[in-house]
């Protein structure tokens, strides 16, 4: 994400008082009725408060909330549903009152539930305060304390009871984690108990154990492992919590993952300082070194081959990142030199060494030969070519880049994606010449790989390039067979939008993406016919269906969820069983998981059935979720349709999905740019994390796109370019795009990510607006 651009697309002009003249006392202004009525008006945001809802109470708070309510008032829905509603309304919108009073009218209505009933009732008192009647609420169900999962969440429960309770000490706190910790290693909050009783341990001068506990956590997959980075950091600063070595090594490749070069570092260094005094003190401690390899000649070191190894390559990776090429460079070939060639050492190294070519010119020329040397048809010397064939391209040396892209070619390099696109671009250099037949000869190379996307650009460009020499009708089935190919991409619009511009077929005649109307069961046959597969798994039935959507309505979500796991891995390709449950997740709100299913179903449909599809089959794939939300915030500013391809592409609609370089939520927006971005929209007290408010995401985030799109002129392709990668890289490739066609600008973006991204939103965008009349 680039750093946001100050562009106020939205602010009003102001009426301003002018003096009187000959000057006399200004008098008050008054503002006739016509003016008033011609100022324009900022319609007032009904989702102000909504936006300010904590992010990990967003989903009962608003969305399964506005589920229940509904349900509840909706006369056609049968009376247990109603009721069951109304309960799950009090309860998601934490009116604790009314909920335990409604859940406790409910036990034996459904009998299988009145283990959840009477936890949302023991719930309910705990919210409140009243621990004791909570105690006793758990009590009313003692058969179920033979279900595991139940007893663990009354545990659970029971645990955070002791914990707010003041008249409890901190060990008897302290103890009670340790106590559920140790009965439920393996449960899901586990790790989320571990972090607080360390802290406890922390509190009462427990380093050593306290440390402990946060490694544990350290050097697991939990969420929990920046949090405790952040204690040890803040623990090794701490007298009388000395570090061992293994500590000190495990604390450092944190460190140095999380991108912290001059604390890695330090760290490195320490760790070098710690394993000789280690050595000097007990010399049998040296781990013994292999002595059939060059390694054999290191040094000796009381750690691990395999860990002088990581670490070496930390040192290599952090003095690359604090801007020492040239220290980077020489760790690197000691890599090389003193362990192995290993292939992508030789690609980082080359990588540095052309950051200054003049001066590095032999020296990539040797290791440019190493790397073919060593692993010709590896995925480095893959990624080796294609940045030597698009550097020789971006600098007109297109004989040179041909040559690249040839080697790249090669068969052996199997399916890595670079060689798809090598052959792509071969065709992609020659059109750039204006050799429309050579250029003619490649782009029909690469569209015999079957299935690719690559494939679908050469079937795109093959058409202009039978254009350019006149040749219609060619050109016409090339554009067709590009559609016929990936009918919902990128490529395959901008095909269309050719058919028509170049007067090739009347625009009726176009196969657009426009869906076909089927009844509900028609396109659930029209599904069943494209998957071709057997009878469904036992657990793939009408009736544990109704039973799923039962429990939703009835506001039970978990055991939904839990019901449909049973069925989901048994079912995994069956595009029915994906569209049915997408569908049901998408209609109580559940959006995500909906999407995730929907992803799944496209990608085991062969994509050619695509071509004309049942509409609420493209529906399905092109959700449109919060769309009351969407529609105010993006007014007559931006088209809504945009922000959706967008949110599709970045979030995969997962409001609480976070990037790996920390972008949040449904429209990754980035810490600071959402400060930037709430200062902008007036908004007080902005703390980040509020991008994980879905409301609150949309509203920062079309406010984004809104002012790169008034500073790129409403250029998209640019506007998606700064929205991936920042502005410099975007002002670059928008000088250097200048009168090119649209077709070439976007193929001559030079960072692979952001060229595959723009092309992927604007596919989104295209269908999309081919799909809905409107928003």
């Amino acid at each position: 994400m680039g750093a946001y651009a100050q562009v106020d697309s939205v602010q009003t002009d102001s009426v301003q008082n002018k003096p009187i003249i000959d000057n006399a006392v200004p008098q008050p202004f008054q503002a006739t009725d016509s003016l008033v009525a011609s100022m324009p008006v900022e319609p007032v945001n009904p989702y102000a408060e909504l936006e300010q809802i904590p992010p990990n109470r967003f989903q009962d708070m608003v969305v399964r909330y506005d589920r229940a309510r509904a349900l509840s008032l909706d006369e056609s829905q049968p009376r247990d549903v109603r009721d069951f509603a109304n309960a799950a309304q009090f309860f998601y919108k934490e009116q604790w009152d009314s909920a335990f009073d409604a859940y406790s009218k409910l036990m034996g209505r459904d009998t299988a539930l009145d283990g959840a009933v009477v936890l949302r009732m023991a719930k309910a008192k705990f919210q409140q305060g009243d621990f004791k009647q909570m105690r006793e609420t758990l009590q009313k169900n003692k058969a179920m304390e033979k279900d595991a999962s139940w007893d663990r969440q009354a545990s659970r429960l029971r645990i955070e009871a002791a914990m707010a309770d003041s008249t409890l000490s901190d060990r008897a706190h302290a103890d009670s984690i340790k106590a559920f910790i140790d009965k439920y290693p393996k449960s899901d909050d586990a790790s989320a108990l571990k972090y607080r009783y360390a802290k406890y341990l922390e509190q009462f001068k427990q380093l050593k154990n306290a440390k402990r506990v946060y490694m544990q956590l350290l050097t697991s997959s939990t969420s929990y492992k920046d949090s405790a980075f952040s204690a040890i950091r803040r623990l090794r600063k701490v007298q009388g919590a000395p570090e061992s070595l293994s500590e000190k090594v495990a604390y450092a490749k944190m460190a140095c993952a999380k991108d912290e070069a001059a604390s890695c570092l330090t760290l490195l260094d320490s760790i070098q300082i710690l394993d000789a005094a280690l050595l000097a003190k007990s010399p049998e401690s040296a781990v013994a070194l292999p002595e059939d390899s060059i390694q054999s000649k290191l040094p000796v070191s009381s750690l691990d081959m395999d860990t002088r190894i990581n670490l070496w390559e930390k040192r290599a990776v952090a003095l690359r990142g604090l801007k020492r090429e040239d220290e980077s460079i020489k760790q690197f070939r000691f890599l090389l030199d003193s362990v192995e060639m290993r292939p992508l050492w030789i690609q980082s190294t080359l990588r540095l060494l052309r950051n200054n070519s003049s001066k590095y010119a032999r020296e990539i020329k040797m290791f440019d030969s190493l790397l073919a040397d060593v692993s010709k048809y590896s995925k480095e010397n893959a990624n080796n070519l294609w940045v030597r064939g698009f550097e020789y391209e971006q600098n007109q040396k297109y004989d040179s880049a041909v040559v690249c892209y040839r080697e790249l070619s090669h068969k052996r390099f199997k399916n890595n994606v670079k060689r798809q696109w090598a052959k792509f671009r071969i065709g992609f250099v020659y059109f750039k010449q204006e050799k429309w037949q050579e250029a003619i000869d490649a782009f029909t190379d690469a569209t015999k790989d079957q299935f690719l996307w690559s494939g679908s650009g050469a079937r795109m460009f093959l058409g202009d390039a039978y254009m350019k020499l006149g040749k219609d009708s060619l050109a016409r089935e090339a554009y067709l067979d590009c559609i016929r190919d990936f009918p919902l991409a990128y490529y395959a619009h901008r095909s269309r939008m050719k058919l028509v511009e170049y007067k090739l077929m009347d625009a009726k005649d176009v196969p657009y993406a426009h869906g076909i109307p089927m009844s509900p069961e028609q396109t659930l046959a029209w599904i069943r016919d494209s998957q071709k597969l057997g009878r469904p798994d036992a657990t793939y039935s009408p009736e544990r269906y109704n039973r799923i959507k039962t429990l939703f309505h009835y506001g039970f979500t978990d055991q939904a969820f839990a019901l449909y796991d049973e069925a989901r891995k048994k079912n995994a390709k069956r595009l029915d069983f994906l569209y049915e449950y997408g569908q049901l997740f998408y209609e109580v709100g559940e959006t995500a998981a909906g999407y995730r299913l929907a992803r799944q179903f496209q990608n085991n449909m062969d994509r050619r059935r695509l071509m004309a599809p049942p509409i609420a089959v493209l529906h399905y794939l092109f959700p449109i979720p919060y769309r009351d939300q969407v529609k105010f915030h993006s007014g007559d500013r931006i088209d809504p349709f945009f922000v959706y391809s967008v949110m599709r592409q970045e979030s995969i609609f997962n409001f609480e999905i976070a990037s790996p370089v920390g972008a949040c939520g449904l429209l990754q927006i980035m810490p600071a740019t959402g400060k930037t971005l709430a200062k902008l929209e007036n908004i007080e007290n902005f703390d980040p994390k509020q991008l994980y408010n879905a409301y609150m995401n949309i509203r920062l985030g079309i406010r984004y796109l809104v002012d790169l799109k008034a500073e790129y002129n409403d250029d998209y392709m640019y506007v998606l370019g700064n929205y991936n990668a920042g502005p410099k890289p975007t002002k670059r490739w928008q000088a250097a795009g200048q009168g090119l066609p649209w077709d070439v600008r976007a193929e001559d973006v030079s960072y692979w990510e952001t060229r595959d991204y723009v092309k992927r939103v604007m596919g989104n965008y295209w269908i999309y607006q081919e799909i809905y009349d409107e928003l």
